[in-house]
């Protein structure tokens, strides 16, 4: 399942509950890693100052990742104001408007 996070502040409650989904305690996961339990508590409080290498170790150890996925039409412009290929598992918006049968 996706959780998209804006901010990083969001990852809070998303790190806390894949830790305890996979039934790990803090120290647990602090094992799991090579850190403290006070360092994973560190961790969870406030994942927005925690460096990005930490998180990945700690999405790793919980089984799961970090994806990038462009949101901005105007982000997919290549430098000759072209499209850029999309991404292989882009979705198409519901709102889309579809194609009229027969039309080319």
């Amino acid at each position: 399942m996706d959780y998209p996070l804006k901010m990083a502040d969001q990852l809070r409650p998303q790190l806390r509950a894949l830790r305890k989904k996979r039934g790990l305690t803090q120290a647990q996961l602090g094992e799991a890693i090579g850190v403290t339990q006070a360092r994973i508590v560190e961790i969870e409080a406030n994942p927005g100052i925690v460096n990005l290498q930490q998180i990945m170790q700690v999405l790793n150890a919980l089984g799961a990742a970090l994806v990038i996925r462009e949101t901005d039409k105007r982000a997919a412009k290549d430098h000759h104001g072209e499209d850029a290929p999309a991404a292989a598992n882009e979705t198409v918006s519901k709102t889309a408007p579809r194609a009229r049968k027969g039309s080319w």
